[in-house]
């Protein structure tokens, strides 16, 4: 049975009902969808995220490998234009709070967050059509009392990022991009390429005193494992050493990691793949020697992002492996065709020093409710506060030590468990 409502003063044609919404909603040229689980929505998705625009961060591959995250819940809204697939948001449902958030599969890892958008959506959208589609998903019976959309670009290809008409607030951590230019020498010379170029040498020299090394990349299952544990290994001790937590010892980070790193799993092309740096001294033929720089890399056309990156600055401290390996792949990545290295979220000081681009971030919060609107208010002031630290050398430092004691304390009372 088709019924007429009412939904913020308009008249919704709705094909389900329920108290807390419907499953398919429509108003003026918009119409949306709620697929309860993403692989119904799959051939749709995959159409959509073909146009150069949608981050890889969006893509059906990469959205479906967290989603197998333990305990994930998932799903999926599609918003059409007169009929036609033009906005899709890719939700996990987590708590916060005590309260239901929908946030986008995958962000806690993600460097580059929006909806995808169709071409024609983009073209055609305004101040105007950006209410009508919050109008609309907020109608349907997503099982949260708040949307976060966070880690948004200001544009979205050739166009502005339509959720920024929305109230937002600018997030805690800008990301870096490093423009790839026609030859390497003019990408360096964006960042003083007598410099760059005297360190890589410096790092060439110390590593060849010790035996030399090489650049490797994983080219099947077993070196892509080999690089993965070695990642892991090695950015859980520099967490520590650094008084921060884990980030990637949660249930299932690395079990995602595996699956978007493999080869098999991936059809010969894994979505991120590995890089390393391994000493070579005394390694004899079909033996591996020592990793002490792990990066994996994805690339949509031509955009490249440095998903994650660890160093062993221990066995070779004054080597700068980590500085090599970076030089070795921007080379690479330049030689390649590739227009931007991103360095992705996070401001560091090795960000900063590689790239002549800092791109801000926003995050935007949709209440479903009141409950879902008295939270994005307390994390909209946690995200201001968050960010007014990291502005402030002194409070960054105080915050710094508080957090090395919490977290060293933890690891305590877990050994003695």
């Amino acid at each position: 049975m088709v019924h007429v409502d009412n939904i913020n003063g308009r008249q919704v044609i709705s094909a389900a009902n329920s108290p807390a919404g419907a499953l398919s909603v429509g108003h003026m040229r918009l119409s949306a969808r709620l697929f309860d689980h993403i692989s119904k929505a799959e051939n749709i998705w995959r159409e959509m995220e073909q146009v150069s625009h949608v981050s890889l961060h969006q893509s059906f591959d990469w959205c479906n490998a967290w989603a197998q995250m333990p305990g994930a819940k998932t799903m999926a809204a599609l918003v059409s234009l007169d009929g036609r697939p033009a906005v899709l948001f890719p939700f996990e449902i987590v708590q916060k709070a005590g309260l239901r958030v929908a946030r986008l599969i995958g962000t806690t890892h993600s460097n580059l967050n929006s909806p995808i958008y169709s071409s024609d959506f983009l073209a055609e959208c305004n101040r105007f059509m950006v209410d009508e589609l919050i109008d609309t998903v907020t109608a349907l019976a997503i099982p949260a009392d708040l949307i976060v959309i966070d880690k948004l670009r200001p544009g979205v290809g050739d166009h502005g990022q339509p959720l920024l008409d929305l109230p937002h607030v600018t997030s805690q951590n800008p990301s870096f991009q490093l423009p790839l230019l026609g030859d390497f020498a003019e990408t360096l010379a964006q960042i003083n390429a007598k410099r760059r170029r005297k360190k890589f040498r410096v790092s060439e020299r110390r590593l060849e005193e010790i035996g030399g090394y090489r650049q490797v990349e994983a080219s099947d299952d077993p070196s892509a494992e080999w690089l993965l544990s070695n990642f892991l290994i090695q950015k859980s001790q520099r967490l520590k050493e650094q008084g921060l937590p884990d980030v990637f010892a949660a249930p299932g980070i690395a079990n995602t990691l595996a699956r978007l790193t493999s080869f098999s799993a991936n059809a010969g092309n894994p979505l991120i793949k590995l890089y390393g740096i391994e000493l070579v001294a005394g390694v004899k033929e079909g033996q591996r020697g020592k990793l002490i720089a792990v990066a994996g890399l994805t690339e949509k056309q031509g955009h490249v992002i440095c998903q994650f990156g660890s160093v062993d600055d221990r066995t070779v401290p004054e080597a700068s492996a980590g500085e090599l390996l970076f030089y070795l792949m921007i080379k690479q990545m330049n030689q390649a065709g590739g227009h931007v290295f991103d360095f992705g979220v996070g401001d560091q000081r090795y960000k900063r020093s590689w790239c002549p681009v800092m791109t801000e971030h926003s995050d935007v919060f949709i209440p479903l409710n009141l409950r879902g609107g008295l939270l994005g208010q307390v994390l909209s002031a946690i995200v201001r506060t968050k960010r007014h630290i990291k502005n402030s050398p002194r409070l960054r430092s105080v915050a710094s030590r508080i957090r090395a004691l919490t977290v060293n304390g933890r690891t305590a009372a877990d050994a003695a468990e």
